[in-house]
């Protein structure tokens, strides 16, 4: 009995030894660490590796000091649609039968919502944004990356510009410092920090690609380029330096589909101070003229007088009693720089003049008897006639804008009130129709709102009846389109 007990005892021993070294052997096949590697060796090893770490720091640094300061935008608003029903039927047989209200109001109101970008400028809740993203807005709601949220008011803002200033209620809030637009050069490191498609605080890199490019809608715009990435709601963003200070508002894309594709312009900060300061000042925008007629100057003209082959207007009439005269600039006189800023065309001119407020003293360079010389000139409110429309022509037009035109196989019409405040245009003309054998039908649509071809503004069909006239040769044309507040280009070769 006690030997089966032994026995017993023996062969449970040697099973539990046999069962172990199973569990043992089959933990160390099937439980075996991974080893990863951690280190590249060849990229650590790089003497030039301390330099791209401190780069990406001042990156990391941007992010943390500015992001805190961009705010995401909210917008409602309202868009007013007429009745088509209404229209169709608007004749005495059907008012006589069915009576007037048969077929609905006369126009129907539907609600908008946007989205966009901003940031703050001062502790006291001042920020700047586009002036397409709070447009005809009956309620704006601004969120902070600390989930802090405020109702703004608009105080002020510049069309022409695409400029908004903003005000929200709060105190000691996170501020964007500001920096110069006009040390700006090609090849600089920049930063646009903003809301694409609702993906808040987003933050993409690139470089300023061209400065002073010239305004696709207002004469008195000049943007700067850049390759970072901007989509739709990074509009009113800003665009941020390597030293971590603003130098433009996100503004617009070139585009042939509506999406980022490489290019995209900022407005330069400089101009939104003075837009913030006249608001804040004067409670509006005013821009000064000196009251001079301008010709361009072609190039032997340039060559005669040794001037840049970018260099120079010519002054073909002086108002009388204009700040010009006063200042003692005749008729015959090149206008060669602005505050120190060369002067090219008359769209400088204006640019360069209209965004300094009347009153103000600037420095004019003239060129007469080829001679160099300076002038002083106190700037003049512009006339009301030249700085805006009347109410009337912008809800029904002048006789010359009214018909339609046909354009490369394409039906362009007047745009209407509507579809402009749809597009936060405030000019341009709207594709009918199409013919299938034109070359538009590749590229463009019918309903697309046109505000510009070849760098030259379409207002109205009257201004593309001219340009077709004098472009009958053209080879190529690049169509401007406003779409919800973007602007894009379109082009073709025929």
């Amino acid at each position: 009995m006690k030997r089966k007990v032994v026995k017993n005892i023996l062969f449970s021993i040697f099973t539990l030894l046999i069962f172990g070294g199973f569990l043992t052997c089959k933990g160390s096949i099937f439980s075996k660490n991974l080893e990863f590697e951690t280190k590249n060796k060849l990229v650590e090893s790089s003497p030039e590796l301390d330099i791209a770490l401190k780069l990406q720091n001042v990156y990391r640094n941007i992010a943390k000091s500015i992001m805190p300061a961009v705010v995401n935008i909210q917008v409602e608003g309202e868009q007013v649609i007429q009745n088509p029903y209404r229209e169709f039927f608007n004749d005495p047989f059907f008012r006589r039968f069915f009576g007037d209200d048969f077929f609905g109001p006369k126009e129907f109101k539907r609600k908008l919502q946007a989205t966009g970008s901003g940031f703050i400028i001062t502790k006291d809740g001042y920020l700047f944004s586009n002036y397409h993203v709070v447009k005809n807005a009956k309620k704006i709601m601004i969120y902070l990356s600390d989930g802090r949220k405020f109702e703004a008011k608009v105080v002020g803002y510049d069309a022409d510009t695409d400029i908004a200033l903003l005000k929200i209620e709060g105190k000691d809030l996170p501020v964007a410092p500001l920096g110069n637009s006009d040390e700006l050069e090609v090849g600089d490191f920049v930063v646009a920090i903003g809301n694409p498609f609702n993906l808040s605080w987003t933050y993409t890199t690139g470089i300023v690609s061209a400065v002073g490019r010239k305004g696709m809608v207002s004469g008195f715009q000049r943007f700067i380029q850049t390759d970072a990435a901007v989509n739709p709601g990074n509009s009113g963003g800003p665009l941020v330096n390597i030293k971590g200070q603003v130098i433009g508002i996100n503004t617009a894309i070139q585009s042939q589909t509506g999406g980022y594709q490489g290019i995209s312009f900022a407005v330069p900060i400089n101009i939104a101070k003075k837009v913030a300061t006249q608001i804040l000042t004067h409670g509006s925008i005013e821009r000064g003229y000196i009251g001079v007629n301008i010709m361009p100057l072609d190039d032997a003209t340039r060559k005669l007088f040794n001037l840049d082959s970018d260099e120079g207007v010519m002054v073909a009439g002086v108002e009388k009693g204009s700040p010009a005269e006063k200042a003692g600039i005749k008729k015959g006189d090149i206008i060669t720089k602005v505050e120190g800023k060369k002067v090219g065309t008359p769209e400088d001119l204006m640019y360069e003049i209209g965004n300094n407020p009347p009153g103000s003293m600037v420095s004019i360079e003239i060129l007469r008897n080829k001679k160099r010389f300076q002038v002083m000139v106190k700037l003049k409110e512009r006339p009301a006639q030249i700085a805006s429309r009347s109410e009337e022509e912008k809800e029904k037009g002048t006789p010359s804008e009214k018909g339609a035109v046909e354009f490369l196989g394409a039906k362009f019409i007047n745009a209407s009130r509507e579809i402009l405040e749809e597009n936060s245009a405030e000019f341009g003309v709207v594709i009918e129709s199409i013919k299938e054998d034109s070359p538009l039908s590749e590229v463009l649509e019918p309903g697309l709102l046109i505000v510009g071809i070849n760098d030259h503004e379409i207002r109205n069909v009257d201004d593309l009846r001219k340009f077709a006239e004098k472009n009958k040769n053209e080879k190529r044309f690049v169509f401007l389109i406003a779409r919800k507040g973007m602007l894009f280009y379109r082009g073709i070769e025929r």
